[in-house]
Order: C-alpha cells, then structure tokens, then sequence
C-alpha cells in the first residue's frame, strides 16, 4: 500500500486480527519492538471494519475466529475496492489450510507456532515491495 496510510511517524501499520489473547499480545509486542504500529481486532468482522477504517499496511489473519472466520473475512476485503489490495498473511494452526487460505485470497501462509524471525522477513518483504 502507499506511504499515505503512514502515520507521521513513518512507521507502517498492521492489523492483527486474533482471538486468542496470548497470540494476539505476543504478536503485537513483537511488531512493536520492530518499530510497526500495530491495530488489532478480535475476530473476523471486527477485523473486515478495521481495515476498511484505517487502511493498514498489512493484515495478520487469523483464519479460526468468531463471528466471522478469517476466509470469509479475507474473501469480503478481498471484493472491497479500498482493501482489495491489502496484503493479507494466513496465521493458524489448523492442519490442511494452506490451499483454502490461499483461495479465499491471501498472500502467504504461515503455520503456527510462528518463527518470528520468518514473519518478519516476510513482513519486510511485502512492505518494500509495496
């Protein structure tokens, strides 16, 4: 996405949508170690309003959540002209989701446990290449 969604500071903005508090926490204070603004959502549909308002960089998605789970809400930011193309990364450990993740329209695919060292190579990637 363009710079313009970068706050003042500079620093890019992602959006983690994850239910599961221990993730969700762990993974928002990695990111801001490594200097990302982080916004979070705690499913799937709260995770589709918060993209669609602030624009981020790009998503973490988690696919089993409530309310909404993170295909379907990939499948609906993925119609959305403003989110359309939003680089959206898969995180789950839910066994044989790679191919259904990646046909609902995601970038990457991640298994958890996450190795954060890879998750930030990837991040990187998709945010210069943006």
């Amino acid at each position: 996405m363009e710079a313009a969604n970068r706050h003042a500071d500079g620093k890019p903005t992602v959006l983690v949508a994850e239910d599961h508090a221990d993730s969700r926490d762990a993974l928002s204070a990695l990111l801001e170690a490594f200097g990302y603004r982080v916004i979070v959502a705690v499913n799937g549909r709260e995770a589709v309003q918060k993209a669609k308002r602030y624009g981020p960089d790009i998503i973490l998605m988690d696919l089993m959540m409530p309310e909404l789970d993170g295909f379907e809400a990939t499948r609906t930011l993925r119609r959305d002209p403003v989110t359309r193309d939003t680089p959206i990364i898969a995180l789950t450990a839910l066994g044989g989701a790679r191919k259904l993740a990646l046909d609902a329209g995601v970038n990457h695919f991640v298994a958890k446990p996450v190795d954060s060292a890879s998750l930030m190579d990837m991040l990187r990637l998709h945010l210069e290449a943006g």
